[in-house]
């Protein structure tokens, strides 16, 4: 493997806004997606740069936007421990500063749910939350919240409990949920198959899908879950932004984008 495919975000403030500025502005948006019609986005979850553009491109639909929460959903590092966790911390430290923990919500979600704790297992990792919170960092305009989820567990029956929590606390307040996944195996054809059945919103295909092995996601949950937010939060409109198929030990990048 190259030591490009191994190069990972700096960890250091400034060279890491260079580069995230840099990702953003070099995206081409999409004339007929409104940013604040954006309800959920699904980017990688890796660490590793070669997904920084397909982050980019869901990414950029938000730069500018004035959010007050994000809901950050991603698969655990720690391996299966048979819930849903949110951390304990109150607030999220990046390179590029300190992000709050919406504390309000948080709780609310563990109200809405028996199978979501106040755990910080899965969490503080190299991936999920602390990739995705610089990119909002440099993607939103003024300051936000989030409230990072881990799924320790990602069977449907936990992907639409924690889906429609998610989107039943997200209603009329400024947020978008935001799912990290990684593909890790998959042809043209899977591929094909995975780009249709999130643009039909066909979580029971998509469920089908992935639980088949046809198309191996690590991080299944999070776009599952995601998708499943979005459309309880109204999204009508679903699309593929970028769809890079895995290679030797590079993990693929998908990005996509929920929208009313």
């Amino acid at each position: 493997m190259s030591l490009a495919t191994r190069a990972v975000y700096p960890t250091q403030p400034a060279p890491l806004r260079k580069q995230l500025d840099a990702l953003l502005a070099a995206v081409d948006l999409p004339a007929d997606i409104a940013p604040d019609a954006v309800v959920g986005l699904v980017v990688p979850d890796s660490n590793r740069v070669t997904g920084g553009d397909a982050a980019a491109a869901a990414y950029g639909l938000l730069r500018g936007l004035d959010l007050d929460t994000v809901l950050l959903v991603s698969p655990s590092h720690h391996g299966a421990f048979g819930r849903l966790s949110i951390c304990q911390t109150d607030a999220y430290h990046t390179p590029l500063g300190a992000v709050p923990v919406n504390d309000h919500l948080r709780n609310e979600l563990c109200d809405e749910d028996d199978d979501i704790f106040l755990d910080d297992t899965g969490h503080y990792h190299t991936e999920g939350a602390d990739v995705q919170l610089p990119f909002l960092q440099a993607a939103l305009d003024g300051d936000f919240d989030a409230v990072p989820i881990v799924m320790g567990e990602e069977s449907p029956a936990f992907c639409r409990e924690l889906g429609g929590a998610v989107g039943e606390v997200m209603y009329a307040k400024r947020a978008v949920v935001v799912g990290s996944c990684d593909l890790m195996e998959g042809d043209a054809d899977g591929l094909g198959k995975l780009r249709e059945a999130i643009e039909a919103f066909d979580e029971s295909e998509l469920m089908h899908l992935l639980g088949s092995e046809t198309v191996r996601v690590e991080g299944m949950g999070a776009l599952i879950t995601t998708l499943i937010a979005a459309k309880a939060r109204g999204a009508r409109h679903a699309r593929v932004l970028a769809l890079t198929p895995p290679e030797a030990d590079t993990p693929g990048a998908i990005a996509c984008a929920f929208w009313k």
